[in-house]
């Protein structure tokens, strides 16, 4: 009910009294080593001593405010960076396929033990003695909150400093994040070593993996092959593996080996083998183990090389089907999995949708994305197919393909040769439901060359269709697309403008383009020049593109990218972001940072640690309720892998000495690090408009009286006057 003004009087009364007594605000990881320059404060993906475990991390991370080029109020921080590199010269691994879940969870904490928590403090970490100890520990007992999945693949040479032989590193990382809704910037973040390829840091390599998805439970699903490795207990299968993180054993490894047809864990309790084979398989998806209807488990989905959709129809074991195909030819690429059911093709019991591309042309060609819908037990549905079409235009700008790059018959969806289907990411293909119902489903096109042409072509478009939710003919536009060399808007066939500026009401106005991946790195000759897309709830396009800023002159570099949905004109209009270059305060290293790589392309093809469709969590933080068109708040949370450079000395050089043969002597240090953006929701903010206001008291404390969804302010699973006097502190505290 509405709040008598008395009744608030007396409140907010009291809370100008406790802005004296208003604690300060705690921050806490992105870290930095007591010393300088190398080796840095990486953890050792290889320790177990009791006591002293490098298994598994707790700490807290303070994401940084950080502004679009649409003035959009985005919180950016290093959530997980990789393990120690021990190949000489370098901090660190190198980090390539990374995930989040689909979903957020609600409820308690995923660990009730101490996170470590730090703020402004250069040293502290994690990582004794690289690190000094943290001033602060914060129990996750009790605590209520909202809970993500993120994993990644992260490699290096090993210490004969060469990749591809027999020591090569290679480790999956997952990790389950907890954010409050008092404060959903500050991350809680259990940080585990799923799994390794090594009994030490000298050792031989036993298996090479793949990183597929990961669920809000802690459910990381990849692939496992024994590529490059030598020794006898190599893995000589095939596999598709699930690690369970909430049962690592937290004083052991859990390296993956093999005998024969037999995968071996270090740690079984936390494994499951789901399925093993001769064919090779491309890197699984996963239908979460609280997706509403869904089996109570997670569900693992996969495809082979046989074109058979490869689903986990019983616990640990799996089923094949050739019905997915439908009326097209081979699938390519690995699954696209969301939890949300599109009617016309809804499966009995339903739980979702997938997609895969798909051969056409009698199978010479990649034309075509495959839809169909998933049951409880992953087993498919209907299936629709979803050619491309003959003609497509920006419904933005009016580029169309067909006639920049003639003929379209020849354009192909991409992203999915070399490493892309086997080591990840998952998936070229994204998809999302709007709230009307229609389904989006997406993709990058190669406009100049096969899809599966090594080395990839540079000129590429992301074409999005739009189906409607009844069922009947999409409607298809494109979300981004390279074209020719000259400045956005010059000509028919230029490269697809990216917008900018100052104020959140302003005007947009051109601030640069997309480019070619040449135009970034002059002697590539080769791309590709786009990601593959992710999508948030409201039909926004997430990818990583070569780019170039206007000013003075053109600066070409790469950029993190939103494409924004205008609901009136289904156009796509882009926003910056995040680019390298990019200089970031680490609130808890009290150091800043420096983005310097961000990847789009490999030597030959899509760089695994690029964006792909399972990049984004599609949920809304919260008390979202709604979000207008180019809002922050339509995105849950995102994650893309960067390399950042550590300013120890604060000289604002930002001077890695690392790299084979550097001789560097800078005190600075680099670190791979998997960044996690959300929406900036500051300490206070109770009614999510980013911004704080007495409207915000109002808000709160009408929620509040009517024991409504965010009362609970301090997320200890109660209702309780405690909640009014939290959030009053945090109100005056804000930011």
């Amino acid at each position: 009910m509405p709040l008598m003004l008395p009744r608030l009087l007396i409140i907010t009364g009291c809370a100008i009294g406790l802005a004296a007594v208003a604690a300060p605000s705690a921050r806490a990881q992105d870290s930095v080593s007591t010393t300088n320059g190398l080796p840095g404060d990486a953890s050792d993906a290889y320790q177990t001593t009791s006591g002293n475990t490098r298994q598994v991390l707790r700490y807290v991370v303070d994401l940084t405010p950080k502004t679009s080029s649409w003035a959009g109020r985005y919180a950016l921080g290093p959530a997980v960076r990789s393990s120690k590199s021990n190949a000489g010269g370098f901090f660190d691994q190198l980090i390539g396929a990374q995930a989040v879940s689909a979903r957020f969870s609600s409820g308690p904490f995923f660990s009730s033990q101490t996170y470590l928590e730090w703020m402004n403090l250069p040293g502290a970490g994690v990582n004794a003695p690289a690190n000094s100890a943290p001033p602060n520990a914060i129990s996750g007992a009790s605590k209520i909150g909202q809970r993500f999945g993120l994993g990644f693949m992260e490699f290096g040479a090993g210490p004969d400093g060469a990749y591809g032989t027999g020591d090569d590193e290679n480790n999956l990382i997952g990790s389950a994040i907890d954010f409050q809704y008092r404060q959903p910037n500050r991350l809680f973040v259990q940080r585990t070593i799923a799994a390794t390829n090594k009994s030490s840091a000298s050792s031989s390599g036993s298996a090479s993996f793949g990183l597929g998805g990961i669920d809000e439970s802690g459910a990381l699903h990849a692939y496992a092959d024994g590529y490059a490795m030598t020794i006898a207990t190599r893995v000589q299968t095939r596999a598709l593996l699930r690690f369970n993180l909430a049962s690592r054993a937290v004083n052991s490894l859990n390296q993956i080996q093999g005998s024969g047809v037999n995968v071996i864990p270090s740690d079984p309790a936390a494994t499951d083998i789901v399925r093993t084979n001769t064919v090779a398989m491309t890197a699984p998806a996963i239908i979460s183990a609280t997706a509403p209807g869904g089996a109570g488990r997670p569900v693992m989905l996969s495809s082979d090389l046989l074109n058979n959709y490869v689903y986990e129809s019983a616990a640990n074991s799996t089923s094949t089907s050739t019905a997915y195909l439908g009326s097209t030819l081979g699938p390519r690429g690995s699954i696209c999995f969301i939890p949300q059911v599109y009617a016309p093709i809804a499966a009995s019991s339903p739980v979702g949708t997938a997609a895969t591309l798909a051969r056409t042309d009698a199978n010479t060609k990649t034309r075509a994305i495959q839809l169909f819908g998933v049951s409880a037990s992953g087993s498919p549905g209907p299936a629709l197919n979803l050619p491309l079409p003959a003609a497509i235009t920006d419904a933005d700008d009016a580029f169309a393909p067909g006639a920049a790059f003639p003929p379209i018959s020849n354009h192909e969806f991409t992203n999915y040769a070399s490493q892309a289907s086997f080591r990840g990411g998952t998936s070229q293909v994204a998809m999302t439901q709007l709230a009307s119902g229609d389904l989006l489903v997406g993709a990058t096109i190669a406009a100049n060359g096969g899809g599966s042409t090594i080395p990839q072509t540079e000129d590429n478009y992301i074409a999005v269709a739009r189906l409607p939710a009844a069922g009947g003919a999409p409607t298809w536009t494109i979300a981004a697309h390279t074209g020719a060399s000259g400045f956005a808007g010059v000509g028919p066939n230029a490269s697809k403008a990216i917008f900018g500026r100052a104020t959140p009401t302003a005007a947009l106005a051109p601030i640069g383009r997309l480019a070619r991946y040449s135009e970034v790195h002059g002697s590539a000759g080769s791309g590709p020049s786009i990601s593959s897309p992710a999508f948030d709830r409201a039909g926004n396009v997430y990818f990583m593109a070569a780019i170039g800023l206007t000013g003075a002159s053109t600066t070409f570099t790469t950029g993190l990218l939103k494409a924004n949905l205008d609901p009136a004109t289904n156009g796509y209009k882009l926003e910056l972001l995040a680019s390298v270059g990019d200089v970031l305060a680490g609130i808890n290293s009290g150091r800043n940072y420096q983005v310097q790589f961000l990847g789009v392309a490999d030597a030959d093809s899509v760089d695994s640690g690029s964006i792909f469709s399972s990049a984004t969590v599609q949920d809304s933080i919260a008390g979202v309720t709604g979000a207008p068109y180019g809002s922050p708040l339509s995105l849950g949370a995102l994650v893309f892998r960067a390399k950042i450079v550590y300013d120890i000395n604060a000289d604002s050089l930002f001077a890695d000495p690392s790299g084979s043969g550097s001789g560097s002597t800078s005190p600075d240090q680099a670190y791979n690090a998997a960044l996690v953006l959300m929406p900036r929701i500051p300490r206070g903010d109770a009614n999510r408009d980013q911004v704080l206001t007495v409207q915000d008291i109002f808000d709160f404390l009408n929620t509040w009286f009517a024991s409504a969804p965010g009362a609970d302010w301090n997320g200890d699973g109660t209702i309780t006057v405690a909640d009014i006097f939290d959030f009053l502190n945090d109100w005056f505290a804000g930011g």
